[in-house]
């Protein structure tokens, strides 16, 4: 499966209003349980509160974008940035669509616009502690029978909407919750019946959002 657009059409359609669209009504990839998957790296937020795009941030040798890509391509059959309309990368990326709201959901959104008949292995840029280790404990207890797979906050008891893996079958209620102007991916995954991990190394789902907390962590 090659993560580019579907000839299947998208179960409602996008359609230009007022300038916006808006909606009406592992050698090369891991082959484990649910077929493969493609990869997402969301980096299209301001960093406002960083003061510095945070998918340029260097944690690991390289910046935070060409870390995850790096970690994600052995994994996944496709890798792709997530940027806003007013970035630019140099490796594979999806652009958000012209959409009212501002929020990570839009970049999921458009990856699913862009194919919705393959799974997304979303994780988001402020996450320097994702490992190897996380993506593969993530993909070995994937659940491709339900909406996604994610790790659940231990303190919240909700999901990371953030380092999950969407299956398919999601993007009507992503559709749906873009349409009535919902910015929250952990809502939709909430009112879903999906796979939560519970047993974990919790720093992986740590985020750095500042410049405090980037100051605060080890060298890695």
């Amino acid at each position: 499966m090659v993560c580019s657009k579907s000839h299947t059409s998208p179960p409602t359609p996008l359609q230009q209003r007022g300038g916006h669209l808006s909606l009406t009504s592992s050698p090369l990839y891991w082959r484990g349980v649910g077929g493969e998957v493609c990869g997402l790296i969301l980096s299209g937020g301001l960093s406002s509160r960083m003061g510095e795009e945070k998918r340029l941030i260097n944690y690991h040798g390289k910046t935070q974008e060409q870390y995850l890509f790096d970690l994600l391509k052995p994994y996944c059959s496709e890798v792709y940035v997530s940027i806003n309309q007013n970035q630019t990368t140099d490796l594979p990326y999806i652009p958000d669509l012209d959409l009212p709201i501002k929020s990570p959901i839009v970049g999921i959104f458009s990856a699913f616009y862009k194919n919705p008949n393959t799974a997304w292995l979303v994780v988001a840029c402020d996450m320097p502690f994702v490992s190897e280790k996380a993506i593969e404990f993530l993909l070995q207890h994937r659940n491709p029978e339900k909406y996604a797979t994610a790790f659940e906050n231990p303190d919240e008891h909700f999901p990371e909407p953030l380092l999950t893996i969407y299956e398919p079958k999601i993007y009507p209620n992503l559709q749906e919750a873009v349409n009535q102007g919902k910015k929250s991916p952990m809502k939709v995954l909430q009112s879903l019946d999906i796979q939560l991990i519970k047993d974990f190394d919790l720093q992986w789902i740590k985020n750095i959002n500042t410049v405090e907390e980037r100051t605060n962590i080890n060298p890695f």
